[in-house]
Protein backbone atom coordinates (compact mmCIF):
# COMPACT_ATOMS: atom_id res chain seq x y z
CA UNK A 1 0.00 0.00 0.00
CA UNK A 2 2.80 2.18 0.48
CA UNK A 3 4.30 1.55 -2.51
CA UNK A 4 0.78 2.37 -4.15
CA UNK A 5 0.53 5.24 -2.60
CA UNK A 6 3.97 6.72 -3.04
CA UNK A 7 3.56 6.27 -6.99
CA UNK A 8 0.08 7.84 -6.58
CA UNK A 9 0.89 10.90 -4.90
CA UNK A 10 3.41 12.17 -7.07
CA UNK A 11 0.45 11.75 -9.55
CA UNK A 12 -2.14 13.26 -7.75
CA UNK A 13 0.52 16.26 -6.77
CA UNK A 14 1.61 16.63 -11.01
CA UNK A 15 -1.81 16.50 -11.72
CA UNK A 16 -2.82 19.20 -9.00
CA UNK A 17 0.30 20.96 -9.93
CA UNK A 18 -0.62 20.75 -13.99
CA UNK A 19 -4.60 21.66 -13.14
CA UNK A 20 -3.04 25.12 -11.08
CA UNK A 21 -0.74 26.05 -13.75
CA UNK A 22 -2.86 25.21 -16.82
CA UNK A 23 -6.28 26.36 -15.09
CA UNK A 24 -5.47 29.97 -15.91
CA UNK A 25 -4.38 29.38 -19.06
CA UNK A 26 -6.85 27.37 -20.61
CA UNK A 27 -10.09 27.43 -18.03
CA UNK A 28 -12.82 30.14 -17.89
CA UNK A 29 -10.62 32.64 -16.08
CA UNK A 30 -8.08 32.50 -19.22
CA UNK A 31 -10.99 33.39 -21.75
CA UNK A 32 -12.47 35.97 -19.22
CA UNK A 33 -8.91 37.52 -19.36
CA UNK A 34 -8.51 37.35 -23.25
CA UNK A 35 -11.67 39.20 -23.38
CA UNK A 36 -10.24 41.90 -21.09
CA UNK A 37 -7.37 41.96 -23.01
CA UNK A 38 -8.97 42.36 -26.45
CA UNK A 39 -10.63 45.18 -24.87
CA UNK A 40 -8.03 47.47 -24.04
CA UNK A 41 -7.46 48.84 -27.69
CA UNK A 42 -10.10 50.75 -30.23
CA UNK A 43 -11.51 48.56 -32.95
CA UNK A 44 -11.44 48.73 -36.34
CA UNK A 45 -14.53 50.60 -37.00
CA UNK A 46 -13.83 52.86 -34.15
CA UNK A 47 -10.80 54.10 -35.62
CA UNK A 48 -12.78 54.55 -39.08
CA UNK A 49 -15.40 56.41 -37.52
CA UNK A 50 -13.34 59.11 -35.80
CA UNK A 51 -10.97 59.11 -39.54
CA UNK A 52 -13.98 60.04 -41.07
CA UNK A 53 -15.66 62.64 -38.34
CA UNK A 54 -12.02 64.18 -38.75
CA UNK A 55 -12.17 64.39 -42.56
CA UNK A 56 -15.90 65.73 -42.54
CA UNK A 57 -14.13 68.63 -39.86
CA UNK A 58 -11.62 69.45 -41.81
CA UNK A 59 -13.46 69.47 -45.02
CA UNK A 60 -15.24 71.93 -43.18
CA UNK A 61 -13.18 74.45 -41.19
CA UNK A 62 -10.26 74.24 -44.17
CA UNK A 63 -12.08 76.92 -46.37
CA UNK A 64 -13.04 79.33 -43.86
CA UNK A 65 -9.64 79.34 -42.52
CA UNK A 66 -8.04 79.54 -45.95
CA UNK A 67 -10.33 83.15 -46.20
CA UNK A 68 -8.91 84.18 -42.42
CA UNK A 69 -7.84 87.91 -43.01
CA UNK A 70 -8.35 87.67 -46.69
CA UNK A 71 -11.38 89.89 -47.26
CA UNK A 72 -10.34 93.91 -45.89
CA UNK A 73 -13.88 95.16 -44.37
CA UNK A 74 -15.05 98.09 -46.47
CA UNK A 75 -14.35 101.43 -45.57
CA UNK A 76 -16.72 104.69 -45.73
CA UNK A 77 -14.93 105.47 -48.53
CA UNK A 78 -15.40 102.15 -50.84
CA UNK A 79 -19.52 103.01 -49.33
CA UNK A 80 -19.03 106.70 -50.76
CA UNK A 81 -17.38 105.23 -54.34
CA UNK A 82 -20.10 102.42 -54.36
CA UNK A 83 -22.98 105.16 -53.90
CA UNK A 84 -21.52 107.56 -56.52
CA UNK A 85 -21.47 104.59 -58.88
CA UNK A 86 -24.86 103.68 -58.23
CA UNK A 87 -26.24 106.77 -58.95
CA UNK A 88 -23.91 107.41 -62.32
CA UNK A 89 -25.88 103.88 -63.42
CA UNK A 90 -29.13 104.94 -62.35
CA UNK A 91 -28.95 107.87 -64.82
CA UNK A 92 -27.31 106.34 -67.40
CA UNK A 93 -30.00 103.38 -67.63
CA UNK A 94 -32.87 105.39 -66.97
CA UNK A 95 -31.73 108.61 -68.70
CA UNK A 96 -32.35 111.14 -65.68
CA UNK A 97 -30.53 113.31 -63.88
CA UNK A 98 -29.68 112.10 -60.68
CA UNK A 99 -28.53 114.11 -58.02
CA UNK A 100 -26.69 113.64 -54.79
CA UNK A 101 -26.25 115.68 -51.83
CA UNK A 102 -24.06 114.49 -49.00
CA UNK A 103 -23.60 116.59 -45.58
CA UNK A 104 -20.56 115.70 -44.56
CA UNK A 105 -20.97 116.30 -40.66
CA UNK A 106 -23.60 114.11 -40.16
CA UNK A 107 -23.18 111.90 -43.29
CA UNK A 108 -26.91 112.14 -44.33
CA UNK A 109 -27.48 111.63 -48.00
CA UNK A 110 -29.83 111.83 -50.25
CA UNK A 111 -30.65 110.91 -53.91
CA UNK A 112 -33.25 112.81 -55.74
CA UNK A 113 -34.12 111.96 -60.17
CA UNK A 114 -35.09 114.14 -62.45
CA UNK A 115 -36.47 112.57 -65.95
CA UNK A 116 -39.34 112.72 -68.49
CA UNK A 117 -41.74 111.19 -65.97
CA UNK A 118 -41.18 114.08 -63.04
CA UNK A 119 -39.18 114.41 -60.34
CA UNK A 120 -38.71 112.32 -57.06
CA UNK A 121 -36.24 110.59 -53.91
CA UNK A 122 -34.79 107.54 -54.76
CA UNK A 123 -32.63 107.55 -51.35
CA UNK A 124 -32.76 109.41 -48.21
CA UNK A 125 -30.14 107.61 -45.72
CA UNK A 126 -27.04 107.92 -43.73
CA UNK A 127 -24.23 106.99 -45.05
CA UNK A 128 -22.53 104.11 -42.92
CA UNK A 129 -19.09 105.86 -42.19
CA UNK A 130 -16.73 104.03 -39.48
CA UNK A 131 -16.87 105.19 -35.89
CA UNK A 132 -12.97 106.99 -36.46
CA UNK A 133 -13.84 108.26 -39.95
CA UNK A 134 -15.10 111.69 -41.31
CA UNK A 135 -15.95 113.54 -44.44
CA UNK A 136 -13.59 116.24 -44.81
CA UNK A 137 -14.44 119.46 -47.41
CA UNK A 138 -14.75 123.04 -47.21
CA UNK A 139 -18.43 122.62 -48.19
CA UNK A 140 -21.35 122.77 -45.76
CA UNK A 141 -23.29 120.28 -48.17
CA UNK A 142 -21.30 118.32 -50.98
CA UNK A 143 -23.11 117.47 -54.43
CA UNK A 144 -22.60 115.27 -57.42
CA UNK A 145 -24.90 115.64 -60.33
CA UNK A 146 -24.61 112.84 -63.00
CA UNK A 147 -26.19 113.66 -66.38
CA UNK A 148 -27.91 110.94 -68.39
CA UNK A 149 -25.35 110.83 -70.67
CA UNK A 150 -22.46 109.74 -67.66
CA UNK A 151 -21.13 113.30 -67.16
CA UNK A 152 -20.31 115.14 -63.73
CA UNK A 153 -20.12 117.95 -62.01
CA UNK A 154 -19.14 117.26 -58.41
CA UNK A 155 -16.99 118.35 -55.97
CA UNK A 156 -14.24 116.59 -54.28
CA UNK A 157 -14.03 114.72 -50.62
CA UNK A 158 -11.39 113.62 -48.40
CA UNK A 159 -12.96 110.41 -46.20
CA UNK A 160 -10.21 110.52 -43.17
CA UNK A 161 -9.58 107.52 -40.26
CA UNK A 162 -7.68 106.59 -37.95
CA UNK A 163 -4.50 104.95 -39.93
CA UNK A 164 -5.40 106.91 -43.78
CA UNK A 165 -7.09 108.99 -45.66
CA UNK A 166 -8.80 108.83 -49.09
CA UNK A 167 -9.34 111.31 -51.81
CA UNK A 168 -12.63 110.75 -53.68
CA UNK A 169 -13.21 112.55 -56.67
CA UNK A 170 -15.35 112.39 -59.79
CA UNK A 171 -14.29 112.50 -63.46
CA UNK A 172 -16.47 115.53 -65.04
CA UNK A 173 -16.59 113.18 -68.58
CA UNK A 174 -17.01 110.03 -67.47
CA UNK A 175 -19.04 110.29 -64.28
CA UNK A 176 -16.54 107.64 -62.85
CA UNK A 177 -15.94 108.54 -59.17
CA UNK A 178 -11.70 107.49 -58.29
CA UNK A 179 -10.47 106.69 -55.06
CA UNK A 180 -6.99 107.91 -54.25
CA UNK A 181 -5.14 106.88 -50.97
CA UNK A 182 -3.31 109.42 -49.59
Amino acid sequence: MNGVARVRAPECAMRTLVRKRMAPAFGVGARLRLRLRSRSGFTLIEMSVCLVIMAIAAAVVAPAIARLGAGKPESGADKLVSLLKGARNFAIERNYTVTVRIDPITSHFRVDTVGTNGLGILADSTLDLGASESLETNLDRLQYTFRATGAVLGDSVIVRGIGASSLITVDPWTGEAKLFAR
